[in-house]
């Protein structure tokens, strides 16, 4: 699809090109005909009247005149010959390069979108295959009441992972068109953070791990909205829980790094291989390690996201068996 439609732009930039340069090479050889003519002579006289103060123009120089503007026209002739085949050389690949650069964000943007769907329709397909097979098997027969409420209960649980789904697919979509940041307001991260400890802590003590956070005497504050940057803090913290064995630990820092606060999380867990790094913030991207088992694939892609509205950025490194460190910078509001 898209190479013919680079092929057709190529088409109608060439042609475009074309039809300016040779509408501006025929008006110039029309204007300099005309000028070699009647009127060339002409000026010729009223120059030579203007600086000897006498007119002397016989025949023979009106010849010699007449032939210079022969010769001056055909000299042109050969220069506009020359420029419109080296044009015909050089435009038609220059006009293929220019296409291919105009439609290459827009063939990317179409293949993450395509692939966005697939896998949206995938993760979506399973739940909903759970929940119609579980309900045919229930009313095949009659069952006791306890069966039909672990049916139900069952349900219940896979209609809860599809609103989860579908909640973080629209908050992922409006954070990437910007509709998602709310009040620019300033936000104290060490707060925030705070506040995002506890609540995740008893997801840590469930795996009796533990989650530790030492936070600097500096205040630090961003401008954002403390509603996305806690989201992003909870993604973070939360795939950090989900690597760790029982007994593992969670590190949580932040400090100033000039104009910028510096915010880490790292974990002791599984770890991951570098090409499980280099997909990491991907859209329903899971590496078959204990690190993804649960989820969508979808925190990590919503996290850089909303680094990326508030002008920040968000690395992670890790290795198998050695943990991971995922590292949020943001620029710092100042006081003055």
């Amino acid at each position: 699809m898209f190479k013919s439609a680079r092929l057709r732009l190529t088409i109608i930039y060439c042609a475009v090109f074309f039809v300016v340069f040779w509408t501006f090479t025929l008006g110039l050889y029309f204007w300099m005909d005309n000028s070699f003519g009647e009127g060339y002579i002409s000026q010729v006289k009223g120059r030579q009247t203007e600086q000897s103060g006498e007119f002397d123009f016989n025949d023979k120089s009106v010849e010699t005149v007449t032939i210079a503007g022969d010769v001056a026209m055909g000299r042109l002739e050969w220069v506009l010959l020359i420029l419109n085949g080296g044009m015909l050389l050089v435009i038609p690949p220059l006009a293929w390069m220019l296409t291919g650069r105009t439609l290459r964000p827009i063939e990317t943007m179409y293949d993450r979108q395509e692939q966005f769907v697939s896998d949206a329709s995938h993760e979506l397909r399973t739940p909903l295959t759970v929940i119609q097979g579980e309900l045919d098997v229930a009313l095949k027969k009659e069952r006791s009441p306890r069966e039909y409420q672990r049916v139900l209960d069952s349900a219940r649980q896979e209609l809860g992972g599809l609103h989860e789904l579908v909640e973080a697919l629209l908050l992922e979509t409006r954070a990437g068109e910007g509709k998602a940041m709310l009040a620019q307001d300033e936000v104290d991260i060490i707060d925030l953070l705070t506040e995002t400890i506890e609540r995740m802590s008893p997801l840590t003590v469930a795996k009796s791990g533990s989650l530790e956070f030492d936070p600097p005497t500096t205040r630090l504050v961003v401008r954002g909205s403390s509603i996305m940057l806690g989201r992003l803090f909870g993604n973070v913290i939360d795939n950090a829980v989900k690597a760790i064995d029982s007994g593992g630990h969670i590190l949580v820092t932040a400090e100033a790094q000039g104009v910028h606060v510096l915010v880490t999380v790292s974990d002791d867990g599984h770890g991951m291989t570098q090409e499980a790094v280099a997909h990491s913030f991907d859209r329903f991207y899971q590496a078959d390690d204990a690190r993804a088992r649960q989820g969508f694939g979808l925190g990590l892609a919503i996290s850089k996201t909303i680094v990326e509205q508030h002008r920040g950025t968000i690395t992670l490194t890790s290795e198998p068996g050695r943990g991971t460190l995922v590292s949020i910078k943001l620029p710092r509001k100042v006081s003055t």
